[in-house]
């Protein structure tokens, strides 16, 4: 998703349409050459991590974005509903929030050991 907002950003930033086109300022468009680049960014490190986590390792590079997400979003939503948003807006920020939390805590969990079911191990727990 991150990328798909990379290239909508860059879409309207080069074709002149929509809110991006539009900006007239050097300032708002080194904002949103900056969000583009922390797009693509954050999309590499989530593809990185999620490799790394199928492989079995902890996924540090996904954690990362995730939980800037996550701390960003529960701000964002604080504010929102103390100023009195509508409800179907603060349940999509809150459906986003969850979207990324859940996988943030999976793949903060402990692991547990792999036991080869061949072999013995003092990890199963087993009677002598």
């Amino acid at each position: 998703m991150l990328a798909l907002l990379a290239v909508a950003l860059v879409v309207q930033w080069v074709t002149g349409q929509g809110t991006i086109g539009n900006l007239t300022s050097n300032a708002a468009n080194r904002g949103v050459a900056f969000l583009v680049v922390v797009c693509v960014g954050g999309a590499t490190a989530l593809a990185a991590g999620a490799g790394n986590a199928v492989r079995g390792h902890r996924g540090l590079a996904a954690i990362i974005p995730l939980a800037v997400l996550v701390l960003i979003g529960l701000v964002g939503e604080s504010i929102d509903i103390a100023s009195g948003n509508p409800l179907l807006d603060n349940l999509i920020g809150a459906a986003i929030i969850a979207a990324a939390a859940v996988p943030l805590v999976l793949l903060l969990l402990p692991r547990r050991l792999h036991v080869d079911s061949k072999e013995p191990s003092a990890a199963v727990g087993t009677l002598p």
